[in-house]
Formats: structure tokens, C-alpha cells, sequence
């Protein structure tokens, strides 16, 4: 049976120190600001937490903090490595550090073909017994997975319970009807596809971690069947969104900033290829901010 995973996942940003190294004590803050906001489960390592530009020895203490903070939430922690080996042993270090499930995105090795993808999440998702979600984000990543490829790979490995996604409500229709209801589908695009996801079937929504207590409070009324309420809460919260949405490098740089801005003390600093914002920049993001007049961390 699939796990009992619903709701708000925020992907967590990971924080850095002015001189570059991971700040361990902003990793758990901004964990906690999620939990606080009322995340319905968390994740880490994912492309808005730059996993790309974290050692795995990084990625483990990532992992390994969170999991202190988490209680009886769901911790989803991804597990993409240089090598087979290499996701193996993140994989199961998550698992024992505490992770309740795994994300695997695509393999980005040169030659990997989609045989050698599905025999990947096959492989890793059989060395541990936490539930695995993979993912499939095309335009993020370069390499479509695609639902006939996770088909086989639900088959052939029965610890793979979901997917997710960076799509729209179509999307999540046709992948809904190619995987049937017993998989977990998830949306992403930072929520902006929020109440379109949920509706057209999707289990959740894995944005980013700095507005998540506006997307839950907007999921929890969705769900109360309080729509017009929904609506107001997201919609409120789409041109901030948009903005930040230009790439996931811009996002990364942003969302740190609101954290900021609402008294989560992540810092700004980003790891190339993400640079951080400029003045005129920080100026736009500021004024919708200031226009959404979000209230800060506990408040």
C-alpha cells in the first residue's frame, strides 16, 4: 500500500555561512519554520535545496540534521549520487539517519539510456526499506522519465509508491491514468499549480519553503471544501511565485531572501552556478513582499 503521504512538502533551501560552508544551524532552522507553518511533510536535497553543489558528505549532514527536528513528519530525503554507489550509500544513510521515504530523480550519467534508468531506481529502491518517490522534473534536469518507464519500475520494484512531478493539472491527469490510483503523484512548480494539481487528482504539492504556511492554509481549505478561501490564499501569493520562478537558480537566491525577510536566519549566500540577487532585484522581490505583508517566522 502506498504510504499515507499528503498535503504540503516543502523542499527545504540549504543554508550556507558567509564564507561558503553549510550552515547546519540554518539547515534546521529553516526546518523548523516549515514544521511551524504547517508542512504536512518535509524534503531535503532537492534542485531548491542546490543539492548539485553539495558534497555527499554535505548531503549526509543535511540529512542528519532535519531528521532531529522532524518528530512524526514525514522526512522525504533525495538521493542522487555521481554513481550507483554513490546514491546507494546516500540512500541508506538517509534511511538510517531517520528519512521516512527517498526521492530519486533521474540518473544524469552520459549513455545512460531509459533501460539503465529503470534498472537505477530498481537498484536503489531495493537496498532500502524506506518508500521511494522518483521523480521526473524535464525541464529542470534534461532527461524525461516519462510513466511507462516508471510503470516498469513499480513493477519490478514494489518499494517505489510515487512520483513527482513538475506539471499542471493535464499532467497530472494523463499520469494518473497511466499509473492507476495506487501511486503517489506529487505536483511542484513552487505550488503556483496548487489547487489545479489537487483537483485534477494530485496527492500533494512539493514547493519551496518559504510561503508554505500560505499553501497549506490554502490546501486545508481546499480539502475543508472551503474553495473560495483556497483561492484567495494562493492567488495572493502568484506574482511573488512568478517572480520567483524564472529558473530555479533565481528561485534558490529568492526564497532564501524571504526567509530572511521573515526572520528565518538562513542567510542569503547561494552556491554557483546560482548567484545571488542583485540590488534591482532584492528592490522587485522586496515589493512584493511588502505587498503580501507575510507574517514572520512564529508570528
Amino acid at each position: 500500500m502506498k504510504p499515507d503521504w499528503h498535503g504540503i512538502f516543502p523542499s527545504l533551501c540549504t543554508p550556507f555561512r558567509p564564507d561558503g560552508a553549510l550552515d547546519e544551524e540554518g539547515v534546521r532552522a529553516a526546518a523548523r519554520f516549515a514544521l511551524e507553518a504547517g508542512a504536512h511533510g518535509l524534503v531535503c536535497l532537492g534542485l531548491a535545496g542546490e543539492v548539485d553543489s553539495l558534497t555527499a558528505a554535505e548531503r549526509m549532514r543535511v540529512v542528519e540534521a532535519i531528521a532531529g527536528e522532524v518528530g512524526d513528519v514525514p522526512l522525504l530525503a533525495g538521493a542522487t549520487g555521481g554513481s550507483i554507489e554513490e546514491s546507494l550509500e546516500l540512500a541508506r544513510h538517509a534511511e538510517a539517519s531517520g528519512a521516512s521515504g527517498i526521492v530519486l530523480p533521474p540518473p544524469l550519467w552520459p549513455g545512460i539510456d531509459t533501460d539503465g534508468t529503470v534498472a537505477f531506481f530498481v537498484e536503489v529502491a531495493g537496498a532500502v526499506s524506506a518508500p521511494v518517490m522518483l521523480q521526473d522534473a524535464p525541464e529542470y534536469l534534461g532527461v524525461e522519465v516519462g510513466p511507462a518507464a516508471v510503470a516498469e519500475a513499480i513493477a519490478r520494484a514494489p518499494g517505489i509508491h510515487g512520483v513527482k512531478l513538475e506539471t499542471g493539472p493535464e499532467g497530472i491527469e494523463a499520469w494518473r491514468a497511466e499509473l492507476g490510483d495506487d501511486v503517489l503523484l506529487f505536483g511542484g512548480n513552487g505550488g503556483m499549480y496548487l489547487l489545479d494539481c489537487v483537483r485534477a487528482s494530485a496527492d500533494g504539492v512539493m514547493p519551496g519553503g518559504d510561503t508554505v504556511d500560505v499553501l497549506a492554509a490554502a490546501y486545508e481549505a481546499e480539502r475543508a471544501g472551503r474553495s473560495e478561501e483556497a483561492e484567495g490564499l494562493l492567488f495572493s501569493l502568484l506574482p511573488l511565485l512568478v517572480y520567483e520562478l524564472q529558473t530555479i537558480h533565481h528561485y534558490n537566491a529568492c526564497a532564501k531572501h524571504v526567509l530572511g525577510r521573515r526572520g528565518v536566519t538562513v542567510g542569503g549566500r547561494v552556491r554557483p552556478p546560482a548567484r545571488e540577487l542583485g540590488s534591482r532585484s532584492l528592490a522587485r522581490l522586496d515589493g512584493y513582499l511588502d505587498r503580501l505583508g507575510l507574517p514572520a517566522a512564529g508570528g
